[in-house]
């Protein structure tokens, strides 16, 4: 969506755009309004034509000065009680509408969306974010592609164009999750390791944020042994992608992402109906990738290292098996008992390399376990603190600011205790039948950072929705993505 800020409505054939409160009286300037659109706005609410539940849309034909024009309206709910995130609904419903409708031009009357308890930096930057993330189409394998129309908002507003900006802050974060969403859905035949890092450096491109790339053999000779591990049962083999950028001289924040393009689950493979939808096993390092690209963009003072593990969990007589025993970067052992336990293996390898950095704080994201599905449900993400407690308040102020249902669960000395438990190495990948397997594989990825602060974000059941809502189409969701941007501004 294109948008333009101007001060007066001008009388043409396009769409009038309005938000349509409980009450009519709580509108802004309601008899100015009502004016415009020939004071008809109280007997179409009165005749229930135009509807104000929270994020409906409803609309009609009007008659403005003789020309027919058509009415949208967007439900507000009360006024007196609505909220900052009750935007992302609004904005959602209404920019799916307008692209849903091939609607090419709109005058939408801003101060009918303005309320008392919400800043107009936050309404107008959700205004932009959800302008973006709730359109996305994923149709670039399709032959028949519907055409597609960019609706222009011409935003009629009494301030000026510095409201653009909050706007243009917004759309970079939707931007930024669109960009981990195409990286998600991309066919996994397609977005190999090679091919996804190879991607991620063309995306990065004479921008400020520095790529680095090991291939295959530097990641054997460099003495990555879980990554070899993972990714050596696959013609395609493992590369590990590191992001660099320094909006600031002090210690970086680094962020890990689990970049498993398929999962197969190797030589203890999943059941048939375990197997689609592993092409978004890699979610957690497209969605780091995103935070990196918004984090540039708004050039915010932080200082960021992005360390991305990518490999395919596949089968073939050079792929790890039950019993093998493999030698991680930081010298120690580990017995494999299960290989579909593969992510945790890549993200402990990557943890070990982003502390070289030396991090003040590492952040971990990963499709790691159906357990925490089962602990939470769907929609919702599970966080582990490693010696991390004095930033978890943060977080979740973050995760309630961007409407992200996350919750903290625990790191027991029990899980430290059975991730040592092999009889042959130092370390197990996975104990067998006993329950608590997302508390298991934090313990794992975060016994690489030591001392390190620590923070695994397990996203196994919010990386993917299977409806599509305000926030855009089912498939990938960018998950976390704007609660750890807020996270950083704050920190920034």
């Amino acid at each position: 969506m294109k948008f333009q800020i101007k001060n007066k409505q001008i009388e043409n054939e396009f769409p009038v755009v309005i938000g349509c409160p409980s009450h009519l009286n709580q509108m802004k300037n309601f008899e100015h309004i009502n004016e415009i659109v020939n004071n008809q706005l109280e007997e179409l609410k009165h005749e229930q034509i135009l509807n104000s539940e929270l994020g409906s849309i409803s609309s009609t034909a009007i008659s403005i000065n003789g020309k027919v024009v058509k009415l949208i309206a967007v439900g507000l709910g009360n006024l007196k009680t609505i909220k900052e995130n009750d935007y992302q609904v609004i904005y959602g419903n209404l920019s799916r509408y307008l692209y849903q409708n091939k609607i090419e031009q709109v005058q939408l009357l801003d101060d009918t969306f303005v309320a008392q308890t919400v800043t107009d930096e936050e309404r107008l930057y959700r205004f932009g974010w959800f302008s973006k993330q709730s359109v996305f189409d994923f149709d670039h394998y399709k032959t028949n592609k519907s055409a597609q129309v960019e609706t222009k908002i011409e935003l009629i507003t009494s301030q000026d164009e510095t409201v653009l900006t909050y706007i243009q802050q917004g759309e970079i974060l939707g931007d930024s999750i669109n960009l981990a969403r195409t990286y998600s859905q991309t066919p996994p035949n397609i977005l190999t390791p090679d091919y996804f890092a190879k991607s991620i450096e063309k995306h990065f491109k004479g921008s400020n944020v520095e790529v680095s790339i090991k291939d295959d053999k530097a990641i054997r000779e460099e003495g990555f042994g879980l990554i070899d591990a993972v990714g050596k049962g696959s013609i395609h083999g493992p590369r590990l992608v590191t992001l660099t950028y320094k909006g600031s001289d002090k210690d970086p924040i680094a962020l890990v992402g689990k970049g498993v393009t398929y999962d197969s689950g190797g030589y203890q493979i999943k059941p048939k109906t375990g197997m689609p939808t592993m092409k978004y096993d890699m979610s957690g390092a497209s969605n780091v990738v995103a935070m990196v690209n918004a984090i540039a963009k708004l050039e915010l003072p932080i200082h960021i290292v992005a360390v991305l593990p990518l490999a395919e969990n596949m089968i073939s007589s050079n792929a790890m098996k039950p019993d093998d025993v493999f030698t991680a970067l930081n010298g120690e052992t580990v017995e494999i008992t299960n290989t579909d336990a593969e992510g945790r293996l890549v993200l402990g390898e990557a943890v070990t390399y982003a502390k070289q950095f030396k991090p003040e704080l590492i952040m971990n994201f990963a499709t790691l376990t159906g357990a925490v599905v089962a602990a939470l449900g769907f929609g919702k993400t599970g966080i582990f603190s490693s010696d991390a407690d004095q930033y978890i308040d943060e977080v979740k102020k973050a995760s309630k600011y961007s409407n992200e249902i996350s919750f903290e669960l625990p790191i027991t000395e029990e899980e430290k205790q059975d991730i040592k438990s092999s009889e042959v190495a130092d370390l197990t990948n996975c104990i067998l039948n006993k329950h608590g397997k997302a508390l298991f594989a934090a313990a794992f990825v975060t016994h690489f950072s030591v001392e390190t602060p620590h923070l695994h974000f397990d996203i196994a059941a919010s990386s993917e929705t299977e409806q599509a809502s305000y926030r855009g189409p089912k498939g990938a969701t960018g998950a976390m993505i704007p609660t750890i941007l807020h996270f950083l501004k704050n920190k920034a």
